[in-house]
């Protein structure tokens, strides 16, 4: 399946291919990750809630064994849609997600952010990934609210090595 740029691909000029949709018990899907292999772009695109933080921690620990592998260098998770806070799981993301994505050749992570609704903390998925980013003190992660700039920002050093 290839997801268009419809809300699910940052530019309509590239492609993402599904790679496995993770579900809740109901059958309700939570997450979806894909893939560009000729740009190394891993993407997870977020919607509703996940429900458990053991749901939550499975998406990320699939994208790491992605990234292991070797064919990727920047990934794009796009929150825009998810309703659940992930607070439980932010020093996760910092101290453990992080590092073993960059320990497996990360060059660079655009999060598209949700809109900031000032919800309770249990629904501010705004406020969680937010906290997340700012836990992670490094230049390769930044967060954005626009897709055509996370993946601008996310090539931006490829591109002006094609056009420079």
């Amino acid at each position: 399946m290839n997801m268009s740029a419809s809300g699910l691909n940052p530019k309509s000029d590239i492609q993402v291919e599904e790679v496995r949709t993770f579900r809740l018990k109901s059958g309700q899907p939570f997450a979806i990750i894909g893939h560009n292999p000729q740009e190394r772009l891993i993407t997870d695109f977020w919607f509703g809630n996940f429900e458990t933080e053991e749901n939550f921690r499975l998406v990320g620990s699939h994208v790491c064994e992605m990234l292991k592998t070797g064919a990727y260098s920047y990934w794009m998770p796009d929150m825009r849609h998810l309703t659940q806070s992930f607070y439980c799981s932010e020093d996760w993301l910092a101290n453990d997600v992080f590092p073993r994505a960059v320990s497996a050749g990360l060059e660079r992570k655009a999060v598209v952010l949700p809109p900031n609704r000032n919800l309770p903390a249990g629904f501010d998925s705004f406020g969680s990934a937010s906290n997340a980013i700012r836990k992670i003190t490094d230049h390769r992660v930044s967060g954005f609210h626009d897709l055509d700039r996370a993946y601008n920002w996310l090539f931006e050093d490829n591109l002006q090595a094609m056009t420079g």
